[in-house]
């Protein structure tokens, strides 16, 4: 007795909609989430002072680290005020892991009392950073 072979019959693939609609959702949040991350590093309460003839900044290095100070000399960063001994500590931290070439990035009011500044910069010196950079609007 000779044995049949038994077809099989292929369906037609099928990409499965729901588990697509699902992946592009969750792909929206990841952007949206990461997208307002970087818009929360800058405080919008700093007013920045204008400097006309100051070179824009080509582009961002993800190691920056941005320090906000208000017009009352409250230092914050991403959103939460610090005081100077936390600042140092947190800047000796990402001193070690990513290296004293991490830029600093200070953004400060326009009408702060460069005491203010100046504190925020003897932190960073005193961690052995060197790469500060001050941001400001250039004037159209």
């Amino acid at each position: 007795m000779a044995r049949k072979k038994r077809k099989t019959v292929m369906a037609d693939a099928a990409v499965p909609i729901s588990a697509m609609i699902d992946v592009v959702f969750l792909l929206i949040i990841f952007f949206v989430v990461t997208a307002s991350i970087d818009k929360e590093v800058e405080d919008e309460v700093v007013i920045l002072a204008k400097a006309p003839h100051g070179k824009p900044m080509e582009k961002k290095d993800p190691r920056s680290f941005i320090v906000n100070i208000r017009k009352e000399g409250k230092t914050f960063i991403a959103g939460i005020e610090y005081p100077m001994s936390k600042i140092t500590e947190m800047l000796t931290a990402s001193a070690a892991k990513w290296g004293k070439e991490m830029p600093i990035v200070i953004r400060a009011d326009q009408n702060v009392q460069h005491e203010y500044v100046k504190r925020v910069m003897e932190a960073v010196t005193n961690t052995g950073l060197y790469r500060v950079k001050f941001n400001a609007v250039v004037e159209d």
